[in-house]
């Protein structure tokens, strides 16, 4: 069951004149949905009135006078002509409405002076569904409305005069929308018969449906019929995961981890069948101005898999992009991810002075902090001189223990080697110093 619609619409005030005053008459339209009024035409008000379905004539008109609980002799006129009227509305008059025309209205009271309305035209506006025909389905960056077929601009004929001018707007607008989103407008000015208009439409890599909707001279709004539009357009998205992130104290912002860095490359990217890593070098090693841009790469090389694990074996900041390709059609859309980076830290040696293996969860290990350096090796020694600790690894410790039983507290003395992961002139680190076991 549709649903009923009732629109109040008052024409302006008519009067008569009843004992030296103005009394009001006015005019409202049920169930006719929108109407626009103050449109003239030859000087006279024309009202539209939107048909949804084409349908016409639909709804009723009601003329009221102002002054109520009195009766009135209702009388009223379409195209010229007097049309019967019910007697017993004395109040208010209420007719249906035959169709598209002139329409006239007029109250008489005995003792006073009638009231009429001046004449108005009303139009049922309407417009069949129209088609959109679309081009550069395959272009990188907008699509466009190649031509708009069947639509009819609503135009008002005079129906007692068909030879008179046609009543015409040029304020028609179109606008386009894709998948529900406005996506652009214009401001054409559209003669009766719409010429060709090639409209750009941008899109995204999304699929979706595209509409044209036109709003008419009498401000109501026409979609076409809806054309569905498969993107050609990829979305590149990619993610960096460092498998071997460090915490600096002082250090913001960006993720870190030491050398060797295993980063995982992950492809997020939509739309899209083939993908070009660009895995640039260091950004201390690349000059401002490279004649090969493969030169500024790492290996020289655009990786072309799309998900991989790589390891950076020094220090730096290094710069990463992701392009995904479309390779549906011949243009080969293309999109690139902005700029991300993996920052490998410098490295580092620092030696702590003392431990306190004593069991309580803290400061029970004496552990160096070691980072993306190679080469490494400590030996602890007591004060005699005996080894009684050594490692190569800077994610060992020692617990304090000398082949499983606890070392008596005291003063140790370490030897420290390594070498910084820098690719330009790594750093030797050679660090020796006392330690206090403490329990």
């Amino acid at each position: 069951m549709k649903p009923i619609l009732l629109f109040l619409f008052l024409l302006p005030a008519w009067g008569i004149q009843m004992f030296g005053q103005t009394l009001p008459a006015s005019i409202r339209f049920d169930g006719c949905g929108t109407v626009i009024p103050n449109t003239y035409y030859d000087n006279t008000l024309l009202c539209a009135i939107r048909d949804q379905q084409g349908a016409k004539p639909f709804g009723q008109i009601v003329f009221t006078p102002a002054e109520g609980g009195h009766p009135w002799t209702f009388s009223w006129t379409y195209n010229g002509v007097a049309q019967p009227v019910n007697p017993f509305d004395t109040t208010t008059l209420t007719v249906d409405i035959p169709g598209d025309g002139f329409f006239s209205f007029r109250a008489e009271k005995e003792g006073t002076i009638s009231t009429s309305t001046p004449e108005f035209h009303l139009f049922y506006d309407y417009v069949p569904e129209f088609t959109i025909a679309l081009a550069d389905v395959m272009n990188c960056t907008a699509i466009s409305i190649e031509k708009i077929t069947d639509f009819q601009i609503p135009q008002y004929l005079n129906p007692l005069d068909p030879a008179s001018r046609p009543y015409l707007g040029d304020k028609s607008k179109v606008y386009y929308k894709i998948s529900g989103r406005e996506t652009a407008v214009g401001y054409p000015t559209y003669e009766y018969a719409l010429s060709y208009k090639q409209e750009a439409v941008a899109v995204t890599s999304e699929e979706g449906e595209v509409t044209v909707t036109i709003t008419d001279q009498f401000g109501f709004e026409w979609t076409s019929k809806s054309m569905s539009y498969i993107s050609y357009i990829p979305d590149a998205e990619a993610e960096l995961k460092l498998l071997n992130t460090v915490d600096i104290v002082g250090e913001v912002n960006d993720e870190m981890g030491q050398a060797p860095l295993e980063v995982q490359f992950l492809n997020n990217s939509r739309n899209a069948g083939a993908y070009e890593w660009l895995l640039y070098k260091d950004s201390a090693d690349i000059k401002e101005a490279i004649a090969n841009p493969l030169d500024s790469l790492i290996g020289g090389q655009i990786r072309t898999e799309s998900e991989f694990l790589y390891t950076y074996e020094n220090t730096g900041r290094y710069k990463v992009r992701l392009i995904a390709i479309n390779t549906v059609g011949e243009n080969g859309c293309r999109d690139t991810t902005d700029a991300q980076y993996v920052n490998v830290i410098e490295s580092l040696v620092d030696v702590p002075n003392v431990f306190t293996p004593n069991g309580d969860g803290k400061n029970d290990l004496f552990k160096i902090k070691a980072l993306s350096v190679e080469n490494f090796q400590i030996v602890i020694l007591n004060r005699w001189g005996r080894k009684v600790y050594e490692g190569n690894n800077p994610q060992e410790s020692w617990d304090g223990r000398i082949h499983g039983k606890y070392a008596t507290p005291g003063t140790y003395f370490y030897i420290v080697t390594a070498r910084g992961r820098e690719k330009n002139t790594p750093p030797k680190y050679l660090k020796r110093g006392a330690l206090l076991l403490v329990r």
